[in-house]
């Protein structure tokens, strides 16, 4: 199909960037902050959602420089063959640290929620497999199914406003409980739990149509939507459980809507786990575009996504997720990440804006 027919729609596009931002964390993003920020995790998380506008707004001004292409074959072009190359290893490996952070923290959780006894290569397989096949697909195919998986979006509100009549406001008392230095530690564990904007960088091609000051608020829009989402979820669960209780719970949001019954539905938490998984397969699609890509591009590839590359990165993937790790090992190797990838994305993109 030729790319000048492709073309992704306003609306596409803020489905596009909410999915890749709002996935896997927003279940356990309570239990998160309330390590560090406590009863002020909610102001956290507002912080954080402010804070991260900033990167949003450098990721929009480096797609920009390459509205034909996208922003890893013209770092190729214009940083030379060797460091060119070497800068998009480094992308790559982080890309892929991300989407293997998102894979095994959900196969940990369902495993522990819902699929005891189901092999985990066979969620493995079938997982990596539908996310291949929706990334190899044109971009209007996965924009239509970012659509489809952002209706279910307010599901997770209503459940948990749901819980409204067993909610306690003393639970939010004392604010800044942990003084200013824990509140900005919780933000800037927000700044995972936003990412997957860098989405932008591998389809300006489709959405220079739109002009760059149309993308610019589409990504600022996205951004406050999945803000006020996470800043819902995490007000909810520290209203309802008490910052004491949520230190021993890592997923606070599964266990409000365990507490959620009707005479059709029991277990409300089963459901929501369903529903949870599309918002995964977003968040890890998006990771696993950009890892193809920025290999893609290193080897001077047309496509973005090239069929053999992503076949052999799920089956990578696949091969590392097998290994089994502990709660504590996920959190650990999620902060490595954390912290390494927006610096990283940052110095990046004030090196390239001044070399231009």
């Amino acid at each position: 199909m030729n790319k000048q027919a492709l073309r992704v729609g306003p609306f596409q596009l803020y489905c596009i960037l909410m999915q890749a931002q709002f996935g896997s964390a927003v279940i356990s993003i309570a239990s998160d902050l309330n390590d560090k920020s406590g009863t002020s995790a909610w102001i956290s998380c507002l912080i954080g959602g402010l804070a991260n506008m900033i990167f949003v707004y450098l990721i929009w001004l480096l797609a920009s420089k390459a509205p034909n292409s996208n922003v890893f074959q013209m770092l190729l072009q214009r940083l030379g063959g060797i460091f060119g190359r070497c800068l998009l290893a480094i992308l790559a490996a982080f890309y892929a640290g991300i989407a293997y952070v998102i894979l095994t923290n959900w196969i940990y959780t369902t495993d522990l929620w819902a699929y005891e006894r189901t092999p985990k290569w066979v969620l493995l397989f079938l997982f990596i497999a539908l996310c291949s096949y929706l990334v190899i697909q044109p971009v209007t195919v996965y924009a239509r199914f970012a659509v489809l998986t952002t209706f279910f979006a307010p599901l997770f509100v209503i459940f948990a406003v749901y819980m409204f009549k067993d909610w306690n406001t003393y639970n939010l008392l004392p604010l800044l409980d942990k003084g200013p230095l824990k509140l900005l530690r919780g933000s800037v564990v927000v700044l995972w739990a936003l990412a997957g904007i860098e989405i932008l960088l591998v389809i300006p091609q489709y959405v220079k149509h739109l002009g760059a000051r149309k993308v610019l608020r589409i990504a600022l829009l996205s951004n406050g939507t999945t803000v006020l989402f996470y800043t819902f979820s995490v007000f909810s669960s520290l209203v309802l459980f008490g910052s004491e209780m949520i230190s021993y719970i890592r997923e606070p949001l599964l266990y409000q809507m365990k507490a959620v019954s009707f005479d059709i539905i029991e277990r409300m938490d089963l459901i929501i786990i369903s529903v949870w998984i599309l918002f995964v397969m977003t968040s890890f699609c998006s990771y696993f575009i950009l890892c193809v890509s920025s290999i893609a591009a290193m080897l001077k590839k047309k496509e973005e996504v090239p069929l053999w590359l992503a076949l052999v990165c799920g089956g990578l993937l696949f091969i590392a997720s097998i290994w089994r790790f502990s709660a504590d090992q996920l959190d650990r190797f999620h902060e490595i990440i954390n912290y390494w990838g927006h610096g990283s994305v940052i110095r990046i993109n004030c090196r390239h804006i001044i070399a231009s």
